[in-house]
């Protein structure tokens, strides 16, 4: 073989050896159980940890999502110690930990408008436009609710009032104690709302209990006479 034959073969194995390398740069290296091929750099993702998701050696369970202990708190969280039905007992015991300064009113009225406007209206009356859609909560203007001592009124978004969920995860606590001086400042400048308005009662659910009468067929399963009854007269909107 000539020179220039050599020295034309030795410059095409070099050729093909520098592509072999710049391909195998592009697809990288393996790393790991699940490789990722990028620019021949190892997966920095793929250490010897524990991943979200992925089964360990506990069970097999994914380490991720294992149940915490039994009574586990999460740091800097204070757990609340009253149950729904104890609003009024939260209000003896509560005490609004801020003071009522321009600052923390102000802040109060910030947080109102974003979470709780849109139930309660902008003056509390409980027309907020989702009203069309939802139950229309009581408005917060009435006597009753003017009442309520200041913890009685943080109580009811910690854990939630009739459609209205716990907002205990969505709001901070001293958020919801700044919304009630918000509230209270309200109060001082809007008029006394009426008390909600109670729905009458059916007319079968207010039918006094003397016009409930034995069946004859129960009486005499039980083995005792029929006494006949005074005639009364038909209830209303029911049959004659």
């Amino acid at each position: 073989m000539s020179k220039p034959a050599r020295s034309s073969r030795a410059g095409l194995v070099a050729v093909a050896a520098l592509t072999l390398g710049v391909a195998a740069c592009d697809l990288g290296l393996p790393a790991g159980r699940a490789p990722h091929r990028e620019g021949n750099r190892l997966d920095m993702i793929d250490q010897p940890k524990f991943k979200p998701q992925r089964a360990d050696v506990f069970g097999g369970r994914p380490s991720s999502v294992l149940e915490p202990p039994a009574g586990a708190v999460a740091a800097d969280e204070t757990p609340y110690p009253y149950l729904q039905a104890e609003a009024t007992r939260a209000g003896l015991e509560l005490v609004n930990p801020l003071q009522a300064t321009p600052d923390v009113i102000a802040h109060g009225k910030f947080v109102y408008e974003n979470v709780c406007i849109t139930c309660h209206g902008p003056k509390g009356a409980g027309d907020g436009l989702v009203t069309s859609l939802f139950p229309k909560p009581p408005s917060l203007m009435t006597q009753r609710v003017r009442d309520w001592p200041d913890g009685e009124i943080f109580h009811r978004p910690m854990r939630g009032q009739g459609s209205m969920p716990s907002h205990a995860r969505q709001v901070d606590a001293r958020d919801t104690w700044s919304v009630v001086h918000y509230i209270r400042q309200m109060q001082s400048q809007e008029p006394v709302a009426p008390p909600a308005a109670v729905a009458p009662a059916s007319p079968a659910a207010s039918a006094p209990a003397s016009l409930v009468t034995p069946s004859a067929g129960a009486s005499a399963s039980q083995g005792q006479s029929v006494t006949p009854s005074t005639p009364v007269s038909p209830v209303p909107g029911g049959q004659s």
